[in-house]
């Protein structure tokens, strides 16, 4: 039966971002950063990458025009087929096993091996984040980052990105 109270004090999880307001007037995004910062890789030279086996070098003269004109026949179908059926099962088979893997994989990460979430407070350029471990914790830590925030209290130690 109900009483009319909690037992425990509560404090609200938040599960996404909060957009706050701060008395300066900024708009500030607090969230959880699920992936870790992207690092910029250089190009690859791909102007030489083509096969040798697609350089036919004569190798249709044998069989005359009437042989060629198969080989091309028989080479669309096959080229049809792959691209309209079967290339596509097993690229999305692919996709689908690389996304459950790399789910596991961070769930295994964040939970079994306590690895923190980042817990990021966002405005324009300026950056802050909080490393907390947990994600209830780091759901009060966005909570409370927000209300800083929103009274323009000062926050507490943060790692400042710019």
């Amino acid at each position: 039966m109900y009483r009319g109270s909690v037992p425990w004090p509560r404090t609200p999880i938040t599960l996404g971002r909060v957009k706050v307001s701060a008395p300066d007037g900024r708009t500030w995004k607090v969230g959880r950063r699920w992936m870790p910062r992207r690092r910029r890789l250089g190009r690859a030279d791909v102007s030489d990458a083509m096969p040798d086996f697609l350089d036919f070098d004569g190798a249709l003269d044998d069989l005359g025009v009437v042989g060629t004109i198969i080989a091309a026949i028989l080479l669309v179908i096959v080229a049809v087929f792959l691209a309209l059926v079967l290339f596509n099962v097993i690229a999305i088979a692919l996709e689908l096993l690389i996304v459950v893997l790399l789910l596991l994989a961070g769930l295994f990460g964040r939970v079994v091996l306590r690895r923190p979430w980042i817990v990021q407070a966002r405005c324009g350029d300026a950056v802050l984040e909080w490393p907390i471990v947990g994600w209830r914790p780091s759901g009060r830590k966005i909570a409370d980052v927000a209300e800083q925030l929103r009274s323009g209290v000062q926050l507490d130690a943060a790692r400042q990105h710019r």
